[in-house]
């Protein structure tokens, strides 16, 4: 009898590495008019694979209607409330150009 374990090495948890670059973004940019923080946001909020979020986190591609209407249905810790507020002001002024 064969048997044979594969073993498959887990990708690091970066969840502390992008709140940090977050804060630093927001550090630079108060207003976050940096596709490259509003799309960090969009990453660490998005509620999973099939959401407007998702989408502009991994292509850039903004549906603007549908990602407010996510924010305004997430539920997120006190320390990133901030960070919802930035991003919806990020989606209303740049609307659907990017």
């Amino acid at each position: 009898m064969n048997t044979s374990t594969t073993t498959r090495a887990a990708a690091p948890d970066e969840t502390e590495k992008a709140r940090q670059l977050i804060e630093l973004g927001l550090a630079l940019d108060p207003a976050a008019r940096s596709v490259t923080v509003a799309r960090l946001i969009a990453a660490s909020l998005h509620a999973g694979p099939d959401t407007a979020l998702k989408r502009f986190a991994a292509t850039g591609t903004l549906d603007a209607q549908a990602a407010l209407d996510e924010l305004n249905n997430l539920h997120v810790p006190f320390s990133q409330e901030g960070w919802v507020e930035t991003l919806g002001q990020y989606i209303v002024a740049t609307g659907d150009r990017s």
